[in-house]
């Protein structure tokens, strides 16, 4: 089961990784078609409506509000293509397909009963007696979708429809058919078949997502009314479940979903902490943004705790490793800052002590986003990336917190990590034992044919190579793919697996973490992208 869901954690950052580039787009384009902004930038005479300019940032907003809009088409499409073993391609098809045709037939049904954006919104509820509060409520269940009136179902109708599909697909896609009929058969079943099932689902949640959609509602109070306790538990919870790969499943229902609260934003109603943000953003009328986004405590791990825990793993390093040491954890603390990949650095010492993760990172970083929430900070992100295009509209936000959060957190970690390594004699990276394997490894003169050979194996096709092996070759691996930082395998047979040592040692890796019996995930940081490409190539997947 964890396997499964892992699966599905995975298949989700298809679609999430958009959502980064369409946030950039979004926050330079806002800014620089803000009248506001470009008068306190002083550049009113270059940038004016009408302008070239003017126009090319109109567009830039417009690819960004592309993202944020198609979201569940973006799940449904994405999560197909994720979970799909094989021709990725028509899963992907069959997954719009199924996804138009579900809305479709709850549109149209909608119509036959009567129902229309006129009346269901909250002014038409507010007229028939309802309170305001109510009102917002009731009307939050329905939306344009595509063009198409229907229910907010955001991107759980896409997630569904994409873990439908998907489920359908692996087991359709090479049907066998009549010969009469061998024109449909295989792959061109598949999307045949989503559009009767996203159809026959249309016809249940017409029925079924009202009370659903009342149930979100009254949940997304609940999480407001929590207040800091209940920010503390979020950030707790989606730390915690980082080295299983299941935080994905935890931050993107509250970034991007009525389960993150809703709010009426230059008179449209936009749901989930991340729209709301942007909607935000991109809103003239807005003075400021939403401090409770769960989203600017990062960058205090990212810019404060989490580099001192890096300093605090460089000094306890012995003397001789401490070269190694900076030359495997200044590529990566880089890495965190400017795009937000945490998960080395966190790895680093998650295997070697998983106590100082679970005991003390992830209770301190609860702790941090409910400081930061507490100092009214309103920035989203936790890297340069994201804030970049914040700064360029320096009056809605507030990020003054960050002047003594992120020192002090960086004093707490350095302070104690380096206690707590020394204390216990946590095995950090250069605080390794010098036994007599690494001794007759790294003590001896190199020839010249021992650097050619070295050099000969850091190419990407012979890593590929030393990877299926490890695996246990091609034959043993059942499933293959990646996330933002780890391969993701599922093996036939265990026992043909190499040992973790082997991993980190000859293999490049920075840790190993096993999946039920039969799952494994190898973690190589920001350039695990370019490693599982050309093990696809040479797996053929």
């Amino acid at each position: 089961m964890k396997q499964q869901m892992q699966m599905v954690g995975q298949a989700m950052l298809v679609p999430i990784s958009i959502i980064t580039i369409g946030s950039m787009l979004m926050g330079f384009g806002s800014a620089f078609t803000n009248k506001e902004v470009i008068a306190a930038l002083h550049l009113s005479s270059f940038i004016y409506e009408g302008s070239l300019p003017f126009i090319g940032f109109t567009i830039m907003k417009a690819m960004g509000d592309v993202v944020f809009t198609n979201l569940p088409l973006f799940f449904a499409c994405g999560v197909s293509f994720g979970l799909a073993k094989k021709e990725k391609g028509w899963a992907a098809f069959s997954g719009v397909v199924g996804f138009m045709a579900m809305h479709y037939v709850i549109s149209t049904i909608l119509g036959l009963n009567g129902l229309s954006p006129q009346t269901t919104s909250a002014g038409y509820f507010q007229q028939v007696g309802f309170e305001q509060v109510s009102a917002v409520q009731k009307a939050s269940i329905y939306t344009n979708e595509l063009g198409m009136f229907t229910y907010r179902m955001s991107i759980f109708g896409g997630l569904l429809i994409g873990l439908v599909t998907s489920y359908l697909h692996n087991r359709l896609y090479n049907v066998k058919l009549p010969i009469v009929l061998s024109f449909f058969a295989g792959t061109r079943t598949v999307p045949i078949v989503a559009l009767l099932t996203g159809s026959m689902l249309g016809i249940v949640f017409y029925f079924i997502w009202p009370p659903i959609g009342g149930v979100l509602a009254q949940f997304s109070k609940l999480i407001w009314n929590s207040g800091l306790f209940g920010t503390f538990l979020w950030a707790v919870v989606d730390k915690s479940l980082l080295p299983i790969g299941l935080h994905h499943l935890v931050t993107t229902p509250i970034r991007l979903t009525e389960l993150g609260g809703s709010m009426e934003i230059c008179g449209k109603l936009v749901s989930g902490t991340t729209n709301i943000y942007m909607a935000q953003l991109a809103c003239e009328e807005t003075t400021e943004l939403l401090v409770r986004g769960f989203q600017s405590g990062r960058s205090v791990i990212h810019f404060g705790a989490l580099p001192g825990a890096g300093l605090a793993i460089y000094q306890c390093a012995k003397y001789k490793h401490k070269k190694a040491v900076a030359g495997l954890l200044i590529p990566v603390l880089t890495a965190m800052v400017l795009f937000g990949v945490t998960e080395p650095i966190e790895y680093t010492f998650l295997f070697v002590a998983p106590w100082l993760f679970y005991l003390v990172h992830v209770p301190l970083t609860g702790l941090a986003f409910v400081l930061t929430e507490m100092a009214g900070v309103s920035i989203y992100g936790g890297s340069i990336k994201d804030i970049l295009p914040v700064l360029l509209q320096p009056s809605k936000l507030n990020c003054w917190g960050y002047l003594w959060l992120i020192p002090l957190f960086f004093c707490i970690y350095y302070v104690l990590f380096r206690f707590l390594i020394l204390k216990f004699n946590v095995m950090t990276p250069g605080r390794e034992p010098d036994d007599e394997e690494n001794t007759a490894e790294e003590i001896k003169l190199y020839t010249k044919a021992d650097y050619k050979n070295k050099q000969q194996s850091t190419p990407g096709d012979m890593l590929a190579h030393q990877i299926i092996e490890a695996f246990g070759g091609a034959e043993n691996i059942v499933a293959f793919d990646n996330c933002i930082s780890r391969l993701r395998v599922e093996v036939k047979d265990p026992e043909k697996v190499a040992a973790d040592n082997y991993w980190k040692k000859k293999l490049q890796a920075k840790g190993v973490v096993r999946v039920g019996d039969k799952g494994y995930q190898i973690i190589y940081g920001a350039e695990v992208v370019m490693i599982a490409g050309d093990c696809k190539e040479l797996l053929d997947c």
